[in-house]
């Protein structure tokens, strides 16, 4: 039991830290922008202004979720009554904590970020 007490701070560790959000980015330079996320998903062209689009595709794999409970219980019956007091370690195989696809778009105006957002709603 003691084994899982250890891994319970390393999973808590696992999880993937959200990234910045894209209004972090606004007054950052367009190279300064491909350098940190790396090459766009698209890019497109209007009126002297481009636009750069970075597609997510969301967690593709399981999380493994820690949960740890306790409970109290009691029972009666025909050889009598008792009170019961209980602990439990376990690990949750399953969708938890993912997210599904987004796009982080950023507008870039004479070399700079100048407009920023994330859809669709809700994405982290």
């Amino acid at each position: 039991m003691r084994a899982w007490l250890l891994l319970l701070p390393l999973a808590a560790c696992a999880a993937e830290p959200a990234s910045p959000t894209p209004a972090a980015w606004i007054g950052a330079t367009e190279l300064d922008l491909v350098t940190a996320l790396g090459v766009p998903s698209r890019t497109y062209e209007a009126e002297g202004r481009r636009f750069l689009a970075y597609d997510e595709t969301g967690s593709p794999a399981p999380a493994v979720v820690p949960s740890f409970g306790f409970g109290l219980g009691s029972a009666s019956g025909g050889w009598g009554s008792g009170t019961a007091v209980g602990t439990g370690i376990g690990l949750s195989f399953g969708p938890y904590g993912g997210y599904g696809p987004c796009t982080s778009s950023f507008e870039i105006a004479n070399g700079f970020v100048v407009a920023a957002s994330r859809q669709p709603p809700g994405c982290r």
